[in-house]
C-alpha cells in the first residue's frame, strides 16, 4: 500500500474503530476530546472532508500517519506504516470519498488504456508473420542479454528466438512464451506481445512448491534467477525453492490471482512503481497472510534488473 492511499483512509473511521467513539458533528468538523491529552471539552477536530485533523489545544494537526506519529512517539516510520497498514487491513478501512472519487477517475483512464493497448496490439498481430521460432542463440540478442546482467545459459534456458516479418520487414527478438501460446517479444530497440496477453508460469524444480515469486515482466523473472546462481548470498532472492509466476504487465494481475490459491508464501517482487504497488496491494488483499512484498530488496531502484546492472 502506498503512502498517500494510507493518508487518504479515513480518519473518522479509524477512529470510530479505534474506540474513540462518534464524535460531535459540526458542519464538516467531528470534534473528539483530544487523545493526545487529558481534557472534558472536546477540541480535536476532524475534518471529513479534508480528511484532516487538528488539536486546538496544542495547535498540531496533519493527516492519519501524523496522528498514529504523534500517539506512538517511538515508534520508527516502518512500524507506523506497518500498523497502518495492518489496520486497514483488519478493519476494512476505507478512503474518503475525494481519494475514492479520484481513484474510480484513474481506473476508468487506465482501463482506456488499456483497451487501446489491445486494440492496437490485435492490429499488429493481425499483420505479423512468424517464421520460425528457434532456441536463443543470434549475437545480437546474446549481446543485449549480457548487457542487462543477465547470465546467458538462464537465458537461453527459458527464453526463445523469434523471428517474424511485420508489414514487409523482418524482424528479430527474444521470445518468453506465456500460457495462452503468445509470446513477449523483446530486443533492444523494441518490446511487444506477438499472439494473445497472458501469464507464464515456471516450475523450476519441475514441480509445484510451496511457495512462489511474482514479477512483472520476464526480465526480473531472469535476473532472479541470475542473483539466485550467482549472488544468492546478498538478500535478494528467497533462498528457497519456488515456483515463478510473471504477470507480462501489471494489467494481468487479476488473472494471476486464482493461480495463487495453493501457496503458502507469495513473494512479490513487482516494480518500485505506482502500478506495481498496486498490483503488490491487489494481491496482498486477496492473500493478506501469504503475500510478502519483496520489493524492499532492492529500494532505490525501479526493478530488480536495474538492481542488478546498477541503474536508478
Amino acid at each position: 500500500m502506498t503512502i498517500d492511499e494510507i493518508k487518504s483512509v479515513s480518519i473518522y473511521q479509524w477512529m470510530r474503530e479505534n474506540n474513540f467513539g462518534d464524535g460531535v458533528k459540526k458542519g464538516t468538523n467531528i470534534f473528539y476530546c483530544s487523545p493526545l491529552r487529558s481534557e472534558s471539552t472536546p477540541s480535536f477536530a476532524v475534518n471529513t472532508k479534508q480528511n484532516l485533523w487538528h488539536d486546538f489545544g496544542t495547535g498540531k494537526g496533519g493527516n492519519l500517519i501524523n496522528l498514529v506519529e504523534q500517539l506512538n512517539p517511538r515508534w520508527t516510520e516502518h512500524q507506523v506504516l506497518g500498523y497502518l497498514e495492518k489496520q486497514i487491513q483488519e478493519f476494512k478501512l476505507l478512503f474518503n470519498e475525494d481519494f475514492n472519487a479520484r481513484l474510480e477517475e484513474e481506473e476508468k483512464k487506465r482501463l482506456w488504456l488499456e483497451g487501446k493497448r489491445a486494440e492496437n496490439e490485435e492490429k499488429l498481430n493481425l499483420e505479423t508473420v512468424v517464421e520460425m521460432v528457434v532456441p536463443l542463440t543470434h549475437p545480437r540478442l546474446r549481446d543485449y542479454v549480457l548487457q542487462r546482467r543477465i547470465d546467458y545459459n538462464i537465458a537461453q534456458r527459458y527464453c526463445k528466438e523469434v523471428h517474424y516479418s511485420l508489414r514487409g520487414k523482418r524482424y528479430y527478438a527474444i521470445a518468453f512464451e506465456n500460457i495462452s501460446k503468445g509470446m513477449e517479444a523483446r530486443n533492444k530497440f523494441n518490446k511487444r506481445c506477438i499472439g494473445k496477453k497472458s501469464i507464464s508460469v515456471i516450475l523450476p524444480t519441475g514441480t509445484p512448491q510451496k511457495q512462489c515469486c511474482v514479477f512483472e515482466g520476464f526480465f526480473d523473472m531472469l535476473t532472479y534467477m541470475t542473483l539466485e546462481t550467482w549472488m544468492s548470498d546478498i538478500g535478494v532472492s528467497v533462498g528457497l525453492p519456488c515456483d515463478l509466476f510473471v504477470l507480462n504487465g501489471v494489467g494481468e494481475v487479476k488473472l494471476l490471482l486464482p493461480y495463487l490459491k495453493e501457496y503458502d508464501s507469495i513473494h512479490c517482487y513487482l516494480d518500485n512503481d505506482e502500478a506495481g504497488r498496486t498490483a503488490t496491494q491487489t494481491i496482498k488483499a486477496y492473500y493478506p497472510d501469504m503475500a510478502v512484498d519483496e520489493s524492499y530488496r532492492y529500494q532505490g531502484y525501479d526493478d530488480l534488473n536495474d538492481f542488478l546492472s546498477g541503474t536508478k
